[in-house]
């Protein structure tokens, strides 16, 4: 085996020391001095060595380029890459129906990219596309797929704005579009925050004790304090929650609702607030006052009347087919409040002439007289209110 591995080794050395005698004869260099021969010696090894790393490149993509043709060659049928999203004009996400990583590919098919698991795109404006390669994320350029930011990042979000939230070891910082950290900053991470995203150049983090939120610009400064428990970006507006009150501002940071003990919503054009007695009232998106104490819904209630009706005799003929009629039964007859329905199952009284009586803090409402109700706060014990809203003892 030594002797094998010898004259390999002089075989090599023969031609390479060929190989460089014909690129210094190529060259017209002629070992006459000894200055000549080592000048000729380190020029010739020189282009010898360019050309050896030039092949051996391509040689190393040559294979990489067979190894995925001969893996598509023999992909199964059902587990054929299919087009799941063109990034650009040139770019474009191709994905498996199974676990396996799907690419990215340019318009002539070439493949750029592999091991993608998969993408998020950028708000407008940005051009880096976040990516996860079934670990760790990254980002690369949509127009030609070159990797920007490396996958190395357990937790990353879209560019927005020209910045891109990642998380590291519990702390979230900011890169700006070449994959450096943009400015200094002590946010910490929390899982149920809803994506570190700038909105019209404002971003909802948590401050370093990971209990209070605010807004921060692009250059890391609190544009709202962290005074708040929670901080969420619905539609053009920021809705922010501290101490059970929630208030509203605009992405331009105008003051729309001061807080206030109710929970808001948006409803097409309107805001619906809906407060801790489950009344509704609703809002211009200003913040302007439309109406108060909304109602959904309102039910005519029955009452036992304890007048026991007994089934009228029938033939025998007809007995058979009334046969279902032959228990009495009490009569029944309409209460003088009706139940209305503001917040989702919560109830409330509403008199005969359409007035409110009661707030809607029950959960169930049963009519036990003309003028008597059994109202249940929660589905256990209640009280009995007459139709003026008054309880009876």
């Amino acid at each position: 085996m030594k002797k094998i591995i010898k004259a390999l080794w002089h075989g090599f050395k023969a031609v390479f020391t060929a190989i460089i005698d014909w690129v210094a004869t190529l060259f017209g260099m002629k070992e006459e001095t000894k200055y000549g021969r080592v000048m000729r010696r380190i020029v010739s090894a020189a282009f010898v060595a360019v050309i050896v790393f030039w092949a051996a490149a391509e040689i190393l993509d040559f294979a990489d380029t067979i190894s995925w043709d001969i893996e598509d060659i023999f992909e199964c049928s059902e587990r054929k890459a299919f087009l799941s999203e063109e990034l650009s004009d040139d770019l474009a996400f191709y994905d498996y129906s199974g676990d396996k990583l799907g690419y990215l590919a340019d318009a002539n098919g070439k493949k750029v990219l592999k091991n993608v698991f998969w993408i998020s795109k950028p708000m407008e404006g940005d051009s880096l596309v976040c990516f996860c390669d079934g670990e760790h994320r990254g980002y690369f350029h949509m127009r030609d797929g070159q990797v920007v930011v490396p996958p190395t990042y357990d937790h990353a979000w879209v560019f927005s704005d020209g910045l891109a939230g990642v998380e590291n070891q519990g702390r979230v910082m900011f890169l700006d579009p070449k994959g450096t950290i943009a400015f200094p900053g002590n946010f910490a991470y929390d899982e149920d925050d809803d994506g570190y995203v700038f909105h019209k150049g404002h971003c909802a983090v948590h401050d370093s004790t990971a209990i209070r939120m605010g807004l921060i610009d692009h250059t890391g400064a609190w544009t709202l304090p962290p005074v708040y428990d929670k901080v969420v970006p619905i539609d053009t507006f920021w809705f922010v929650d501290k101490d059970n009150l929630q208030g509203i501002f605009t992405f331009g940071m105008k003051e729309v609702m001061p807080l206030t003990d109710a929970h808001f919503s948006i409803r097409d054009t309107t805001f619906e607030a809906t407060f801790a007695d489950h009344s509704i009232s609703t809002y211009t998106l200003q913040g302007k006052l439309i109406a108060t104490n909304q109602i959904y819904e309102v039910e005519q209630m029955m009452y036992d009347t304890r007048e026991v009706v007994y089934p009228t005799s029938h033939s025998e003929e007809e007995e058979e087919e009334y046969s279902d009629e032959e228990s009495p039964y009490t009569r029944k007859a309409v209460a003088t409040c009706q139940r209305y329905q503001a917040e989702w199952e919560w109830y409330g009284l509403l008199g005969p002439d359409g007035r409110i009586v009661t707030p809607p803090i029950y959960s169930s409402i049963e009519a036990i007289g003309k003028d008597l109700y059994l109202c249940k706060p929660v589905y256990s014990q209640g009280v009995i209110l007459n139709s003026k809203g008054q309880r009876v003892e």
